[in-house]
C-alpha cells in the first residue's frame, strides 16, 4: 500500500510545487501544482484508516454570469461524463457558484504513474470546463 509520505515525495521528485495542508477536518492533506503554482489539486485521505485517496479541484464560478445559460451547464456536464471523473455543483446545478471535480483511488497497488495520471485528468478536467465557461460567454451571446 502506498504511503501518504510516497506519494508526497512522488510530486516533489517531479518538481512540482507542493504543500501540506493542515486541517481538522482531513487526516491527510495536500496541494500539487506545476512550479507556476497555477491550478492547485488536492490529494486528500479523509482520516487514518482510509484506505482511499481523494484527488479534488474545487472552481469558482461567476454565478450571475451562468445563471441564465443552462446550456454551459448542460455542456459541461456532458464533458465531464465524457471525462470520466465525478462532480458536483454547489448549491446546485440550476443556480451554481462553484464545482468540484475529483477521482477516487485506492492505496493498495497504486503506481506513481496511477497518482499523476488522476492528478492530470483532474487538472484537465478543470482547465476544460473553465475554457468551455470562457468561451460560451465571450462567443455566445
Amino acid at each position: 500500500m502506498a504511503t501518504d509520505t510516497e506519494i508526497f515525495n512522488w510530486f516533489k521528485e517531479l518538481g512540482m510545487k507542493v504543500e501540506l495542508i493542515r486541517s481538522s477536518d482531513l487526516y491527510f492533506h495536500f496541494t500539487v501544482a506545476p512550479p507556476s503554482g497555477m491550478m492547485p489539486i488536492s490529494i486528500i485521505r479523509p482520516r487514518p484508516d482510509s484506505t482511499y485517496y481523494i484527488v479534488a479541484v474545487s472552481i469558482e464560478l461567476e454565478q450571475e454570469k451562468l445563471k441564465n445559460r443552462p446550456d454551459i451547464i448542460s455542456e459541461i456536464k456532458r464533458e465531464l461524463f465524457k471525462m470520466n471523473v465525478e462532480f458536483f455543483f454547489t448549491p446546485d446545478d440550476q443556480n451554481p457558484k462553484a464545482i468540484q471535480i475529483s477521482r477516487i483511488i485506492f492505496a493498495e497497488g497504486l503506481t506513481k504513474n496511477e497518482v499523476l495520471n488522476n492528478v492530470t485528468l483532474v487538472k484537465n478536467s478543470a482547465l476544460l470546463l473553465l475554457e468551455i465557461v470562457r468561451n460560451k460567454l465571450l462567443y455566445d451571446k
